[in-house]
């Protein structure tokens, strides 16, 4: 609620508006020859409508006395959402001079029993909404990245073609399919292919949380190309991998690419002295560690995939912080 409340005091500042009470941040007023006009911000937050009465009411006596001209008072409640509890719902029902605004879109609501206009406000405040909808917007990009969720969806949307038109062992690597038929798409359609629904939670929960990261640092088109160059590194590893060993097992997964990621990661991290964001050089190396000591015990997990994608993700970031000043600037904010 903080950054509306700042951009509409900011705005309203901008109209002539000043503070009334110095022990208060909400109350603010301007005065013109015929009229004092005074603007209520506040959240909605457990606030009832007799309690807004009274606080109103309140206002008007302190004001009324000091000035002999009209008095006409907005209150200005921020809202979480749009879908505005019973409490609020009253509050605009018994009183006609209250607007909302809504923190999810940025939006402001005014009702048919409330003024369109105050004091020439609306366009005030319409032109900050606009101010903060593209604040609010870059800030879920830099959340969640523009290809991360591409991405997550690509891999979704394979899993559900292979339930109802292909088999996951149709998209997998597998020796014989690449070596005897050339079927060598399967090096990339592999890096989408998932056996079962745990598979592909397992692998896109760590997607949302590394994909971001990495595309704010290093560039959406850099991120994709990485995110491609390490998955097909490590689809051709597990198919050398099976190839000199004679097995004929089926490879699947985005973790071979996630791992490049976290390669990626890993390379800033010590670069940018044990950290980067929010994430630690010692917690990634001990998941890295713990994934491969999970992958020994266990039956199914292609740990060559994981290790040839940690390495091909450790010599993009290298690669990328001695010839892109742009990531080696983004890797420090």
């Amino acid at each position: 609620m903080q950054q509306y409340m700042v951009q509409i005091i900011k705005n309203l500042k901008e109209k002539g508006y000043r503070q009334l009470n110095p022990e208060s941040n909400n109350v603010y007023g301007r005065a013109d020859s015929d009229a004092v006009y005074i603007v209520v911000i506040g959240s909605n937050h457990n606030l009832d409508s007799e309690t807004l009465k009274k606080f109103n009411n309140k206002i008007l006596l302190d004001v009324s006395s000091d000035s002999h001209i009209k008095v006409n008072l907005l209150n200005i409640l921020i809202t979480p959402n749009g879908m505005f509890d019973d409490m609020t719902k009253k509050i605009v029902e018994e009183l006609d001079n209250v607007w909302l605004f809504a923190e999810d879109y940025g939006k402001l609501y005014i009702f048919e029993n409330q003024p369109t206009d105050f004091d020439s406000l609306y366009d005030v405040i319409d032109k900050k909404t606009v101010v903060d909808n593209r604040r609010s917007q870059h800030n879920l990009i830099r959340m969640f990245g523009v290809v991360t969720p591409i991405l997550l969806l690509i891999n979704i949307l394979v899993y559900v073609a292979c339930i109802f038109v292909y088999q996951p062992t149709e998209l997998a690597v597998e020796v014989l399919a690449i070596s005897e038929k050339g079927q060598y798409y399967r090096f990339l359609t592999s890096m989408f292919t998932h056996f079962g629904i745990a598979h592909l939670v397992g692998n896109m929960v760590i997607l949302i949380a590394l994909g971001a990261r990495v595309e704010n640092i290093i560039g959406r088109f850099n991120y994709i190309i990485v995110y491609i160059a390490t998955g097909l590194t490590a689809s051709f590893a597990s198919y050398i991998d099976c190839y000199y060993n004679n097995t004929y097992a089926y490879s699947a997964g985005a973790s071979g690419a996630i791992f490049g990621l976290l390669g990626v990661l890993v390379v800033i991290a010590f670069y940018n002295k044990g950290r980067v964001k929010d994430l630690s050089l010692i917690n990634m190396l001990i998941l890295f560690i713990l994934t491969l000591v999970n992958g020994k015990m266990s039956e199914g997990i292609d740990n060559v995939a994981h290790v040839a994608g940690f390495a091909a993700g450790l010599v993009a970031g290298i690669v990328l912080l001695l010839t892109n000043q742009k990531v080696v600037k983004n890797s420090r904010l």
